[in-house]
């Protein structure tokens, strides 16, 4: 019966000792279940908006023009651009490849003529929203371009919505300087 009784006594304690760690495991899981919560809930205001996201690389329109365009032509030759379109821009370029000193390399004439073909676009939009064009799924970026290709003051036809399509995307993959 004293073994029966210390048996009984042993295993009440290992029985204890379990809920006791039981005990302290929920706890610390508790503890850690409501930091991770109070973590979530301080993400939100930390989160990047689109906007934040489309600024870490925007398109750089003007950048491109800037430095390949600017240094012989004003912003006024750059109006005559309006109702333009890719061919006309390419073969506006390759005449300007000609003349002395423009320097154009044959590997920037497409990153200029899309740059040409974007910049009309930055007339009502910034270049932050040029860059969230570039963020959007490509079903909402075509139904987007679409949408302000049929405004009266946008300068471009609806068949150039392909070309403009072409001109984004050649902005966003191309490389770093």
């Amino acid at each position: 019966m004293a073994k029966s009784s210390n048996a009984r006594m042993g295993t009440f304690a290992v029985f204890g000792v379990a809920v006791l760690v039981n005990l302290v495991l929920s706890i610390f899981l508790l503890d850690q279940v409501r930091r991770t919560r109070q973590e979530v809930s301080d993400l939100s205001r930390e989160l990047a908006s689109k906007q934040d996201v489309a600024m870490l690389r925007p398109l750089r329109v003007n950048e491109i023009l800037e430095r390949r365009c600017t240094r012989c032509h004003t912003d006024q030759r750059f109006a005559k651009l309006t109702g333009m379109g890719r061919p006309e821009i390419l073969e506006t370029i390759q005449r300007m490849r000609e003349h002395p000193g423009s320097n154009i390399p044959s590997s920037e004439v497409r990153e200029i003529q899309a740059a040409l073909l974007v910049f009309r676009c930055i007339a009502c939009h910034g270049e932050g929203v040029l860059s969230q064009i570039v963020l959007m799924p490509p079903e909402d970026r075509v139904r987007f371009l679409r949408d302000k290709v049929r405004m009266p003051d946008s300068g471009f036809r609806t068949d150039q919505v392909g070309e403009l399509l072409r001109a984004f995307e050649t902005l966003v993959d191309r490389p770093k300087n």
